[in-house]
């Protein structure tokens, strides 16, 4: 039987990734962006993570390279591999698991210390999700979805102390996902906490990250 784990914001912390695997013993993770994609960085190096046996699959984060990530993905919504079993999944693209379920992924969120980074550097526009991105969403129905934020629907502000009047673009956009393949299950990161609810026949997971040991993943039912 395929072990399967959601895993929440990672941030580069690959040492906890390998003891994850060490632990858990996966054979595919599924990653909610945060991945820590920063090529240019030293100690981001993908090379130290354990997935000779471990198929990894993860989609953007606002804290991710941005630049690099969409330049290797191009206009193709399909897996991109960037190291030895791990692969970046764009926006709209789908991984269909062994057992038949459909999983869309779906990156993207606004970033709330963007005004103290540096645009190409460690902040880029195209972090929020935009209409062109919805262009890209398959045909058919999904049963998972993977993204890095949340839609509207998914009323995190109930669990969160942050509180703004500024609402995230992608979250709207999120909601049009929501409503149109209604999945059975949602899972995302970006919030740093951990809670769960349900919307319609949707039941939704935020899940925490890898700074804190507890709620930062989950072995997919």
């Amino acid at each position: 039987m395929v072990k399967i784990i959601i895993l929440g914001d990672l941030h580069g912390e690959f040492h906890r990734l390998n003891c994850l695997i060490e632990q858990e013993q996966p054979d595919i993770i599924l990653q909610v962006g945060d991945f820590g994609y920063w090529p240019r960085m030293e100690d981001q190096d993908l090379s130290i993570i354990s997935s000779d046996h471990t198929r990894i699959y993860f989609c953007d984060g606002n804290n991710d390279d941005l630049d690099r990530l969409l330049a290797l993905a191009g206009t193709k919504v399909q897996p991109v591999q960037v190291s030895p079993n791990i692969y970046y999944m764009p926006r709209g693209s789908v991984l269909e698991l062994d057992d038949g379920r459909r999983v869309l992924f779906i990156g993207g969120a606004q970033s709330i210390d963007r005004f103290r980074r540096y645009e190409g550097w460690d902040w880029f526009p195209e972090e929020i999700l935009c209409e062109q991105d919805l262009s890209s969403l398959p045909e058919g129905n999904i049963d998972i979805v993977v993204s890095h934020t949340c839609p509207l629907e998914f009323s995190m502000e109930t669990f969160c102390r942050l509180k703004s009047n500024e609402v995230d673009p992608s979250r709207q956009l999120l909601s049009r996902v929501l409503y149109r393949y209604q999945p059975a299950q949602w899972y995302f990161g970006h919030w740093h906490i951990h809670a769960r609810g349900e919307y319609g026949p949707t039941k939704w997971e935020a899940l925490g990250w890898s700074k804190e040991w507890t709620n930062w993943y989950r072995v997919l039912p």
